[in-house]
């Protein structure tokens, strides 16, 4: 039998409808799905067949529950030519949301629904919701040009992210000290820049062990920080050094490593370096990965010569990790909490609960999360011996390859397993 590999490729689109009873009079809805297709994008030009087909779609998973009927107006892809890291123009997709936006920019805001959990309707004439689609593929922020060719439009939160970021400003106002415990993937770059902003933090400071995420955290920044010079960006790898950022007479925010913050002579380093660092009395200091490097004396002198307290000093700390096993008992109860069983309850709950808006969760591939049951494993003889010794995870979890000198037993005769290096 013959396979054959199919070309379909995934686009994005932007649809416009209306539902025609007392309710919903003189309001429109803009929404987009997905649409996989083996067309190329010139084919699907707007309000072709499939793409209608692909609306009407999705339209229907959320009106016909309800036993209403809707009128499609208009559909079109939801792409647009950005500015590339190397200075080339790049299709990029864009949300729905994104059109939401420069409505509301142009003081056209979201309509509330009676009794309805809806919150994306528009009163708006299609011509306006058309031009409003341009302005995004433009990269304008409103109907009436501004903020055209910037290539950056505002981050939109999803609700755990506002929730976090609210969380941690109401926190700040009678206490001093955040823990986010957030899976990978959760955004924690982006939120955590977004509490600068909304908090208007003068000086912060970004320690991590993991030096490389130098380059993340300012492309963030960038996001975050697109519509205002008020703030400014420096580290060793990008932007000015802290000597620079104090004489520029803006807020900044400064990326360290804990590497190097350790070999200073402030902290029992063998070097003389950053004594600016430590010096200054920095509004926030926020951890990233904070559950490596800074448990140990040096790693823990760091942070204590970073975050003042007392005698005047009201230093913010806000840690983030998406494994704070060893660090829990440092924050009581001021823990914000995302874990990827939460995130796919929102993303499959998301329709029901929210009438027709756009699923934020979609970008979000679904996840499988095995565990293991090491119940009999662990009272075996050979590891109950070692119990209080030590525990290494790559032994725990390398291939058995009934090798006797690492395995101490051969491979069982009914085993089909196939051993690298052997017939």
């Amino acid at each position: 039998m013959e396979t054959v590999f199919g070309t379909s490729f995934e686009y994005k689109l932007i649809y416009v409808f209306a539902i025609n009873d007392e309710a919903h009079k003189g309001l429109l809805k803009i929404g987009d799905t997905t649409i996989q297709s083996d067309a190329s994008i010139d084919a699907l030009f707007p309000n072709c067949k499939a793409l209608n087909q692909a609306a009407l779609s999705r339209i229907k998973q959320y009106t016909n529950t309800a036993g209403i009927s809707a009128q499609l107006l208009h559909t079109e892809l939801a792409v647009r030519l950005v500015r590339g890291k190397g200075g080339q123009q790049v299709l990029k997709a864009f949300r729905d949301h994104d059109v939401h936006r420069v409505l509301e920019n142009s003081g056209i805001p979201k309509k509330k629904l009676k009794n309805s959990t809806s919150r994306e309707w528009f009163e708006v004439e299609l011509s306006t919701v058309l031009k409003a689609i341009e302005a995004v593929k433009k990269c304008q922020s409103n109907l009436s040009g501004m903020g055209a060719g910037t290539g950056f439009t505002p981050i939109v939160f999803r609700p755990e992210q506002e929730e976090a970021i609210e969380k941690t400003l109401k926190q700040f106002k009678t206490g001093s000290r955040m823990l986010w415990n957030a899976k990978m993937r959760f955004g924690k770059t982006l939120s955590a820049l977004q509490v600068v902003k909304k908090a208007g933090f003068a000086k912060t400071i970004i320690v991590t062990h993991r030096p490389v995420v130098d380059d993340g955290w300012y492309e963030d920044f960038q996001k975050i920080f697109y519509d205002t010079d008020d703030y400014t960006y420096g580290s060793k790898g990008h932007g000015a050094a802290i000597e620079g950022l104090l004489n520029s007479g803006k807020k900044f925010v400064y990326f360290a490593s804990i590497q190097d913050l350790r070999g200073s002579s402030t902290v029992g380093g063998k070097f003389d370096k950053n004594d600016a660092v430590f010096s200054l009395d920095w509004d926030l200091v926020i951890v990233d990965e904070a559950h490596e490097g800074t448990t140990t004396a040096l790693g823990d002198d760091v942070i204590k010569n970073l975050v003042k307290e007392g005698n005047g000093y009201d230093t913010k700390f806000l840690a983030l990790s998406g494994t704070p096993f060893n660090i829990l008992k440092e924050f009581d109860d001021n823990i914000y909490t995302w874990d990827y069983v939460m995130e796919q309850q929102r993303k499959a709950q998301w329709d029901k609960l929210h009438f027709g808006d756009s699923n934020p969760y979609d970008e979000l591939p679904e996840l499988k999360i095995y565990t293991y049951d090491l119940g009999k494993i662990l009272t075996d003889k050979s590891y109950v011996e070692l119990e209080d010794k030590a525990f290494n995870f790559r032994e725990f979890f390398r291939v058995w390859t009934g090798d006797i000198k690492h395995d101490h037993k051969a491979m069982p005769a009914t085993a089909q397993a196939s051993v690298p290096g052997r017939d």
